[in-house]
């Protein structure tokens, strides 16, 4: 029965796949040619990568995106000591100070494809912030699936610490604002942005999960695609502990966004309450003081082809928790380009929620 799950599962995402390359290579246009950024210094050990013409494109940014492999601790996973990622500068300004946006794809998804749909680099123009992009390698995955669905020290966890270790070394090598980096994902970059979050809480300020599933729930392939078709069975709060790695006790907290469409049947939307659920418990932790919903959940922009459903869990008068169902959509990328698939251009920009989200918080608040 697993095995016909999961073979259910990954065929339908191979054909969605076929349909996103097609719709790529109508979207991606022909390369723009920009000078190669600067290396890393010696401790980050990053160096620019064989590039490929697609990669010379730089989706909607303005600014410097470069293609470089980052050398992790040497590790006995697959991994094999090497990370690729894409690192994009904003137009041209001193990033010294910045925050740092680190930006996790889906399976069958690049990186690349990732910044195209959620335009996030646009964004970053105008705000003000650096964004890394990490890239699942095929010889680890061959669907390029962060592994979220296997949270031990050979996978998942190993994954989520080589890009905690990535944001690191970029933080340092351009002295960005060590109190504002951020981690978001979507599907399965959604689950290990959880992951990595939640590992790492001193490092990242905030998590955003777009169409991820509960998390600590599964721990194999099988069980990823059962948890993301109806959630958890048990209790979201108590899966999360195993996943710490640190007494529970001792988390400080983590301010966390949920999206999520209404009518995504790969990952089933019960999983963004049950998300939502988890990180109620865990920023409950830190004060002892309860994390209250702000009466019924909101329905915001209203007849038109951006609304949803906003609720907040608040601490200070500051949303803590904050859970978005977006109406009419599936499994994609809210307010994304709709060229591409796993992105919608119905819902509301998601990048920009997200953005506004992480805006409020910076780590050690």
């Amino acid at each position: 029965m697993a095995k016909k799950l999961s073979s259910l599962f990954f065929s339908t995402v191979k054909r969605m796949a076929r349909l996103q390359r097609q719709a790529f290579k109508l979207a991606s246009g022909p390369p723009v040619k920009r000078p190669a950024g600067k290396k890393a210094g010696k401790r980050t050990a990053a160096r620019k990568a064989p590039s490929r013409p697609v990669d010379e494109a730089i989706p909607t940014g303005l600014g410097s995106w470069q293609n470089l492999i980052y050398k992790t601790a040497p590790t006995k996973t697959e991994l094999l000591g090497r990370l690729a990622y894409f690192l994009y500068m904003p137009a041209p300004r001193p990033v010294a100070g910045m925050p740092l946006l680190v930006m996790l794809h889906g399976c069958q998804q690049s990186a690349y494809e990732l910044a195209l749909g959620s335009r996030m680099n646009r964004l970053a123009d105008s705000k003000g912030f650096v964004v890394v992009y990490p890239q699942q390698s095929k010889r680890v995955q061959a669907l390029r699936c962060w592994r979220w669905f296997q949270p031990d020290a050979a996978h998942g966890l190993a994954e989520a610490d080589a890009i905690a270790d990535l944001a690191r070394a970029i933080v340092a090598r351009y002295k960005l604002d060590a109190g504002r980096v951020y981690v978001a994902g979507m599907s399965a970059g959604a689950g290990m942005a959880g992951l990595a979050a939640l590992r790492h809480p001193r490092l990242f300020a905030a998590v955003a999960m777009h169409s991820g599933a509960v998390l600590g729930e599964a721990h194999g392939q099988a069980a990823g695609v059962q948890a993301m078709r109806r959630g958890a069975l048990h209790d979201p709060a108590s899966l999360v502990a195993p996943l710490l790695g640190r007494p529970v006790d001792g988390f400080p907290g983590m301010p966390a966004m949920i999206l999520h469409g209404q009518r995504d049947h790969l990952v089933a939307p019960r999983n963004a309450r049950q998300l939502a659920q988890q990180f109620v418990h865990l920023n409950w932790l830190p004060s002892g003081q309860a994390i209250e919903p702000v009466g019924k959940p909101a329905v915001m922009a209203a007849g038109t082809g951006r609304e949803y459903q906003r609720e907040d869990f608040l601490r200070g008068g500051k949303p803590v928790v904050r859970l978005c169902l977006v109406n009419g959509i599936g499994h994609a990328w809210s307010g994304g380009d709709a060229r591409l698939k796993f992105n919608a251009e119905e819902g509301p920009k998601a990048s920009v929620l997200i953005w506004q989200f992480f805006a409020m918080h910076r780590s050690g608040e």
